[in-house]
C-alpha cells in the first residue's frame, strides 16, 4: 500500500511543540492603535488571543518541518513498495 504524497491542510503533529499550560510571563507587544480599541471594546481577552494564535503557527511551522524531513522517507518507502509489494500482499483475502 504506497502513502499518499499529499498531506492534510490541517496536519497535527503527535506532540506540541508548545505547552498547554505554564507559567505567565509579562511580554511587552506593540499593536495598532484602532485594532487594539477594537478589540478591547469587543472583551477580547488579548493575552489569550496571541497564545492561542502563537500555537497555531508553531503547530503549522513544526507540520511544515516534519513534511520536509519525512519526505524523502515517504517517497523511499513508496519506491520500495512499487519494486517489491507488499511483504503480505499474498495473505491478503480482500
Amino acid at each position: 500500500m504506497r502513502m499518499s504524497d499529499g498531506f492534510a491542510e490541517d496536519p497535527r503533529p503527535f506532540v506540541s511543540p508548545v505547552p498547554r499550560r505554564g507559567k505567565k510571563r509579562a511580554a511587552n507587544v506593540s499593536i495598532d492603535q484602532d485594532v487594539l480599541d477594537a478589540a478591547k471594546k469587543s472583551g477580547i481577552n488579548l493575552s489569550q488571543t496571541l497564545e492561542d494564535a502563537l500555537r497555531r503557527t508553531l503547530r503549522a511551522q513544526a507540520a511544515e518541518r516534519w513534511k520536509k524531513d519525512g519526505k524523502a522517507a515517504i517517497n523511499s518507502y513508496n519506491r520500495f513498495i512499487e519494486e517489491n509489494g507488499i511483504w503480505s500482499e499474498e495473505y491478503r483475502k480482500w
